[in-house]
């Protein structure tokens, strides 16, 4: 990888113009050999809380990124949400507000790099890259690692309807409840944003904030905003004068 004159958008536009069945596949190794990475995944988000993963590069890939969905945190969610690269340099100093450190669920994982594919102000999916040896990347890799992500993205466009089969349409888990987990979370979130009037990315951000307050999981949190007769913890959402309430009870 050279410091000065990456060539991740060369790279990625050669991934993108052949292969096209394989072009998830061809992407990630596009992004990780041009930007020193040692695994990659890239995930799709066609709505908020229909996650799909379309390609990792290994299980321990697959696996990072499902720890990050399924507690709705990390620099992937970040990324993808936000719109905007998320750049982790030590992960150890990545702030959770739910849940272990993600360093603990990802223990040979030195630093991330996300890349938000976004298309008209709306998510569409993130391209995650994960570091396990040291190495530079610098505010330049960033910025043609963004430019490439627009190519590819271009690609995927063009890709999925014609290519993308059953097999993309969930993630394969070695621990198969993971994608559940992330469903109801999401499910729990639509819930929350329709009774506030607000946007489901807020509803998202409800539940954690009374998750860092109450020291429960997320998962927990959802569960009991899906069935309310268990509930004896949360306050019922109600419009978003309860939701300022929320949210500052747990600041």
């Amino acid at each position: 990888m050279q410091e000065e004159s990456p060539s991740i958008v060369h790279d990625v536009s050669i991934a993108a113009a052949v292969g096209r069945h394989a072009l998830p596949n061809r992407l990630c190794t596009a992004f990780t050999e041009s930007l020193g990475a040692q695994r990659a995944a890239l995930s799709w988000l066609p709505r908020l809380e229909d996650w799909q993963l379309l390609h990792a590069t290994d299980e321990p890939a697959l696996q990072a990124e499902a720890a990050q969905f399924t507690r709705a945190e990390g620099p992937s969610v970040s990324a993808a949400l936000g719109m905007r690269p998320v750049f982790v340099p030590d992960l150890r100093d990545y702030p959770c507000r739910t849940g272990p450190p993600l360093s603990e669920e990802l223990p040979d994982t030195r630093r991330v790099l996300a890349l938000p594919l976004h298309s008209r102000h709306t998510p569409v999916g993130v391209l995650c890259l994960y570091y396990t040896e040291h190495t530079d990347v610098t505010s330049t890799h960033i910025a043609h690692a963004q430019r490439a992500v627009g190519l590819a993205l271009e690609a995927l466009l063009r890709w999925r309807p014609v290519h993308a089969g059953t097999g993309c349409r969930r993630p394969v888990w070695t621990t198969s409840t993971r994608a559940a987990r992330w469903e109801r979370i999401h499910q729990a979130a639509d819930y929350v944003a329709a009774r506030q009037d607000s946007a489901v990315a807020e509803g998202l951000a409800w539940l954690q904030g009374v998750s860092a307050r109450d020291g429960l999981s997320l998962l927990d949190v959802a569960d009991t905003v899906l069935q309310p007769s268990r509930a004896q913890h949360a306050d019922a959402p109600e419009g978003r004068n309860g939701h300022e309430r929320a949210r500052g009870s747990a600041a």
